[in-house]
């Protein structure tokens, strides 16, 4: 485990900081499907070899899931975060005010509480940095009190 590690994509920026015990994901530009899975693959990959379970990611710039993307989330990704981190990964997710405008105008997420994904999987959405990264402390305090 190395105290600071980065991958580059074109589309996405990944940061290990151990520090903060973070993953930090932000995404630079709109993507499809292909794009988005191989995102999250590489993401999952790094937080493996970190042992990261505290994620944020940042899709403030980035295009809102398309109904293909939250499918292949659910069916491919859950199970394979399962796989390599077993219990407790956390996922803040930071969004702009009009992308949390817009989802909930369309009823595409709940925005208002965290989604659960069994116990291996959380995730919440924010739209400051700062109340995501609260969030993940408090993920990170309880699963110590395990």
């Amino acid at each position: 485990m190395t105290a600071f590690e980065r991958t580059e994509l074109p589309y996405l920026h990944i940061a290990f900081r151990q520090d903060l015990d973070v993953l930090f994901c932000r995404w630079r530009a709109a993507v499809d499907l292909s794009q988005f899975a191989e995102g999250y693959m590489t993401t999952l990959e790094i937080a493996t070899r970190q042992q990261a379970h505290f994620w944020l990611q940042d899709f403030r710039l980035r295009n809102v899931s398309s109904e293909l993307e939250q499918a292949w989330f659910e069916s491919s990704f859950v199970p394979a975060v399962k796989i390599a981190l077993g219990n407790s990964t956390c996922i803040a997710y930071l969004m702009s005010p009009l992308q949390r405008e817009l989802s909930l105008s369309d009823a595409f997420i709940s925005l208002r509480e965290t989604v659960r994904y069994g116990n291996h999987l959380t995730t919440a959405y924010f739209v400051s940095e700062h109340d995501a990264l609260d969030w993940l402390n408090q993920c990170r305090l309880q699963a110590i009190s395990r």
